[in-house]
């Protein structure tokens, strides 16, 4: 009986840390964690619960093993390095702090590592049981970094302004809020000026969020995440619902500091369009050519593959299970002030304030 114990209290123990941290991660998972800019590298998301409950399995088996031999002298080591796998859920989801998060993991990096160690020379088994956990930790370790390194552009003040909006809107009655925007709106001139911008994001952007906030209340839609509201609503909510969507993926899609094109979304465009070259001259002859009002996307399919979609009004690829990687509004309130009815001219311009590491983050292949 003692030994069934032995074995069965660690890893009851390691599921339930696993269970309350994954309780506190959902919020940041559904909101704050799709906004990063996450390593080519990173597994579909379906793996890290599964992977997780493995691990946790073996962490309480390699313990009770030892704890099963009659070795208590690791005991303590075992439980800090326990605690510390918790304190980083809290330091990276909880906190969303990517610096925490490294700084964290790390550390347990050394202990687990410690640990495997001693293992090995108490029982080979107890050691084999943590290998694959230390081998995911460093693993993690990559992931973790990988994001701390890569999201502090605007890509990510962007990011994080627009997880900031939806928290905010969780607690207010209102069910959405105005994106909050990581420039200052004088800072595009003279591609765009902070008067186009009063109109396009004060008057135009407000008017349609201030409908949608109006028209969802009662309605089976009510709390819902935008994205699931645009795909599933018709009529005038969903013409309200998605111009707001589609005006937040085009605000957070431009930025007054010159950035390059990130390798991964080079790669690509190149790949599916022969050159940055010809991409940009098939946009933007999409963009000139669409007639009345709508939106030019670069949208990646479920394979991976980029291509060039027009839409009128406030039609959104997301209906058509595409996925926007960058978007172009030529709604004449976009840039009727500054280039009144010269839209190739404002095409021209545009490019010069397209924020490449935003686009690459939406990359999901």
């Amino acid at each position: 009986m003692k030994k069934i114990l032995a074995y069965t209290v660690p890893v009851l123990l390691c599921l339930a840390i696993g269970a309350i941290g994954s309780y506190i991660q959902t919020p940041a998972i559904r909101v704050w964690y799709p906004t990063l800019v996450k390593s080519p590298l990173t597994p579909p998301a379906i793996v890290f619960p599964i992977a997780w409950t493995i691990l946790y399995i073996m962490i309480g088996l390699s313990i009770g093993r030892l704890i099963a031999i009659g070795d208590m002298s690791i005991v303590r080591l075992w439980i800090f390095q326990l605690l510390v796998n918790f304190l980083w859920i809290i330091a990276f989801f909880a906190l969303r702090s990517p610096i925490l998060g490294l700084i964290t993991i790390l550390i347990l990096d050394v202990l687990v590592f410690a640990y495997t160690i001693y293992a090995f020379s108490s029982d080979h088994i107890a050691g084999w049981l943590f290998v694959p956990y230390m081998l995911w930790l460093i693993f993690a370790t990559y992931l973790t970094g990988y994001i701390y390194l890569n999201n502090t552009s605007t890509a990510t003040l962007s990011a994080a302004n627009r997880v900031n909006n939806v928290i905010a809107t969780e607690s207010k009655t209102t069910y959405h809020d105005m994106p909050t925007l990581p420039y200052s709106t004088d800072a595009f001139e003279p591609t765009l000026s902070q008067e186009s911008f009063d109109y396009h994001y004060g008057k135009h952007l407000k008017g349609y969020v201030d409908n949608l906030n109006r028209l969802i209340v009662g309605t089976p839609y009510e709390g819902m995440r935008l994205e699931d509201v645009v795909q599933q609503a018709d009529g005038a909510l969903f013409n309200n619902a998605a111009q707001v969507l589609n005006h937040e993926l085009f605000f957070e899609n431009i930025t007054p500091y010159m950035v390059d094109i990130p390798p991964r979304l080079r790669s690509a465009i190149i790949r599916d369009f022969g050159s940055i070259e010809q991409f940009k001259k098939e946009f933007s002859a999409a963009a000139t050519s669409l007639f009345g009002s709508g939106w030019v996307w670069l949208v990646e399919d479920r394979g991976g593959k980029l291509s060039i979609l027009t839409t009128t009004n406030a039609n959104t690829p997301l209906t058509e299970g595409l996925n926007p990687i960058l978007v172009l509004d030529v709604w004449e309130h976009a840039y009727y002030i500054d280039y009144r009815n010269r839209r190739a001219d404002f095409v021209k311009q545009w490019w010069d304030i397209v924020d490449w590491p935003r686009a690459d983050s939406r990359l999901k292949q």
